[in-house]
C-alpha cells in the first residue's frame, strides 16, 4: 500500500521568500543507501509582479533509513543556528541548522555560470519538515517541490537583471548531517515564464 503526504512550508527572507512543498511516497521495504541521493525533476518559473520571479524546483529523492527533515523543536546541538563551540566575537552560522540548500548560479559572458553574490550574503537555504512519522526506520522515495522568489534590477538591492540566465545548485542533507550529491538544474530566463511542461525545455546541462 502507498501512502502519500502533502505539506507547504513557507519560510520569509529579507529578499524573498522559500515555499517548500513535499511529496512522499511510502514503499513495501526497497533498498536505499543510508546516505540521501537526489535528482534533477523540472524547474519553473512565474513572473508574478514587475521585477519579481517566483521560481519553483522540484528534485526527486530516496533515503535508506527514513531520517530526513527537522522538527520545530530541532534548533539546539547539531541543528543550533549558530556553531557552538564559538566564542560570542566568533559567531559562525551552522550550515546544518538547514536541511536543504540552494546555490544561485548566472551564466557569465564566458559562457561559464557562477555564484552569485547576494547583499550581506543572503542565500536561499530552508529547512523541510520531518518525512518519516513512524516509530522505525524506514527507506523512503519521493518529490521535494522548493519555491524562491528572485527579485531584479535592483530590488532590494539585487543582483540580478532581467535576462540572465540562471541555474541552481541543490542538496540536501538528513539527520545525521549525511550530504546527498549535488545537482545542478536546467536554466531559466529572469523576467520570462516558463512551465515545467514547456516542450521547448532544453534538455539537462542545456541553457
Amino acid at each position: 500500500m502507498i501512502s502519500q503526504r502533502y505539506r507547504t512550508l513557507f519560510i520569509k527572507l529579507p529578499i524573498g521568500m522559500l515555499m517548500l512543498s513535499i511529496l512522499i511516497s511510502c514503499f513495501g521495504e526497497p533498498e536505499f543507501p543510508l546516505e540521501p541521493e537526489i535528482e534533477f525533476a523540472w524547474i519553473e518559473n512565474s513572473n508574478t509582479e514587475a521585477t519579481q520571479d517566483d521560481v519553483y524546483l522540484a528534485i526527486k529523492f530516496r533515503d535508506g533509513d527514513g531520517d530526513l527533515g527537522l522538527g520545530q523543536m530541532d534548533t539546539v546541538g547539531p541543528y543550533a543556528p549558530y556553531e557552538e563551540d564559538k566564542l560570542p566575537e566568533d559567531t559562525v552560522k551552522n550550515k546544518y541548522h538547514n536541511n536543504y540548500f540552494v546555490t544561485v548560479l548566472r551564466k557569465e559572458n564566458d559562457g561559464v555560470y557562477r555564484p552569485v553574490v547576494f547583499e550581506a550574503n543572503q542565500d536561499f537555504n530552508g529547512r523541510f519538515p520531518m518525512l518519516n512519522n513512524s516509530d522505525r526506520e524506514r527507506p523512503l522515495e519521493g518529490e521535494l517541490r522548493y519555491g524562491i522568489v528572485l527579485y531584479y534590477d535592483g530590488t532590494f538591492e539585487s543582483p540580478l537583471l532581467k535576462g540572465d540566465s540562471v541555474k541552481f545548485n541543490i542538496h540536501i542533507a538528513d539527520r545525521a548531517l549525511n550530504e546527498s550529491n549535488i545537482i545542478t538544474t536546467e536554466g531559466v530566463e529572469i523576467g520570462s515564464p516558463k512551465s515545467k511542461d514547456d516542450p521547448n525545455t532544453p534538455p539537462p546541462g542545456g541553457d
